[in-house]
């Protein structure tokens, strides 16, 4: 256990007032006052919708011995027996604090962090997958779960909470991990989740349209994901995207760079050659150690951009290019992207997490790729996020699609059918006609797998490897994947002819 003093050092740069008694000892931190056990160290966080000043009381009556704060507090919250801290900014300070807690992890490890609005999870488990069959004990953390070597754990967060992270890198360390890859959201680097996060490599793989309900604006949003390269070590290097139209604008100068790029032979990490097959595509990476030869299961442009990030980190991080192309060549893919559902159906099924402009193009161009009959799409959009990109997806669908069935996505507060008009809104602008729109998931998921034909392909987009559906604040199990093999199966059932 640490002591106050023990983290004063590293924390006082931030303090404005302390009132109350020094505990003996400090506890965990929590957010959440439901959770204070004795001795713990209280965060009264600014929320959305509440204060978390308010629970300061309910805290105390918990056990709760120290408390952090921001801003103005009642008189009448104070007690004696309790230590008060008011911080400048209280988010960097919750980083600051957890990191002293647990020992500064982040610098024993080799920590890779990935940004960007697409591909952060490919590349992170290309990464996580090179180390792990190399023999090297490696971490994850990420979209979908987090990984200890070989234990798996539950992901509440692409990027967790600032203790709940510390946590995790000290469990790593404990358990001799020595690499890890890293997802880094952009609410993480604007809320200071990092702090005490030290990067040995960044890659920043594209920004397109996302998250504009919390940026407000798409330079707002760059200027979030530029924080992440504030947490690169001085040796460090970062791969960067020289065909998207704002991370070729990154400027580190001083630093290691190596560029990525699809189309220009002049840049560090460049593709060579490429040729589609049947199990999937054969590629030629230009690297400043010589050619990487891959052969991968994986498919689509934007999943060459993901194989090309993640070679130009192990470059810099100077592995054998041999090794490089051998163990990517053996990457399984990811749950929910771009996933196969073959249950021994004469038709296509995929699911994944498109649930951006950018992605749920990518995804259907990739689609018309190896396609062979009709492209029935499957999608809605999240409530309670940027409402701005639902026409867009909506005519995104409308140019590629043959069918579409608009159905309820992750609804959350908002009615699913003004969702499902925003989204529709972008159809009709694109003058198509070929859709239908059922609200329930499962229902809608059900007719496209009927309407189905020998060589469609039905694509269900946007909630990927999600197991949940939230509507209103409950999370519901449904799982895409299970509601579509379950539909297949009856139509097997049905069409013996099939079997």
């Amino acid at each position: 256990m640490k002591s106050w003093n023990q983290i004063y050092l590293y924390i006082k740069e931030e303090i404005i007032d302390i009132k109350g008694k020094v505990p003996p000892f400090l506890g965990k931190i929590s957010l959440d006052s439901r959770k204070i056990e004795s001795g713990d160290i209280f965060f009264a966080f600014p929320g959305t919708r509440e204060d978390g000043k308010k629970y300061i009381p309910d805290a105390i009556n918990k056990g709760a011995q120290v408390i952090f704060y921001e801003g103005d507090l009642s008189s009448s919250f104070y007690a004696e027996e309790i230590l008060f801290v008011k911080v400048k900014d209280i988010f960097k300070s919750l980083g600051i604090v957890a990191s002293a807690l647990y020992d500064f992890p982040a610098q024993r490890l080799k920590i890779i962090g990935v940004t960007g609005t697409n591909g952060k999870t490919t590349v992170t488990n290309l990464l996580y997958h090179f180390w792990n069959q190399k023999g090297l004990k490696a971490g994850l953390i990420g979209t979908i779960e987090y990984r200890i070597d070989e234990e798996v754990f539950s992901s509440n967060f692409t990027t967790p909470q600032p203790h709940e992270l510390q946590d995790l890198l000290r469990k790593m360390v404990d358990k001799n991990i020595t690499h890890v890859a890293m997802e880094v959201s952009s609410h993480a680097l604007s809320l200071k989740r990092i702090e005490g996060v030290n990067f040995c490599g960044t890659v920043f793989t594209n920004l397109t349209q996302d998250h504009l309900d919390f940026h407000k604006t798409m330079e707002d949003y760059f200027q979030a994901k530029l924080r992440i390269f504030d947490y690169l070590i001085p040796s460090g290097f970062s791969i960067l995207n020289k065909d998207n139209e704002w991370t070729k604008k990154v400027d580190l100068k001083d630093k290691k760079v190596y560029w990525v790029s699809l189309y220009d032979s002049n840049m560090e990490i460049f593709l060579r050659k490429d040729i589609s097959n049947e199990k999937g595509m054969y590629l030629e990476i230009g690297t400043p150690k010589g050619i990487v030869h891959i052969d991968t299961k994986l498919r689509g442009r934007f999943n060459i951009y993901n194989i090309l990030f993640a070679v130009g980190t192990l470059v810099a991080m100077d592995e054998d290019i041999g090794l490089i192309g051998n163990y990517l060549s053996t990457f399984p893919g990811v749950k929910g992207r771009l996933e196969f559902i073959n249950d021994g159906q004469p038709f296509n099924v995929i699911v994944d997490y498109a649930h951006t402009p950018d992605g749920l193009q990518n995804l259907l161009e990739t689609v018309s790729e190896f396609n062979k009959g009709k492209k029935i799409v499957v999608f809605g959009c999240g409530g309670d996020r940027d409402p701005t990109k639902r026409d867009k997806m909506g005519s995104i669908a409308a140019k590629l699609s043959d069918f579409i069935i608009l159905t309820s996505d992750n609804p959350r507060t908002e009615d699913p059918m003004k969702i499902i008009k925003d989204i529709e809104v972008g159809v009709k602008n694109e003058s198509f006609s070929d859709y239908i729109i059922i609200e329930n998931r499962e229902e809608a998921i059900k007719t496209a797998i009927e309407m189905a034909e020998e060589g469609d392909t039905v694509v269900i987009a946007g909630k990927g490897h999600e197991n949940y559906q939230i509507i209103g604040d409950k999370r519901f199990p449904f799982s895409d994947q299970d509601i579509a093999r379950k539909y297949i199966k009856r139509k097997l059932t049905k069409n013996e002819s099939y079997c």
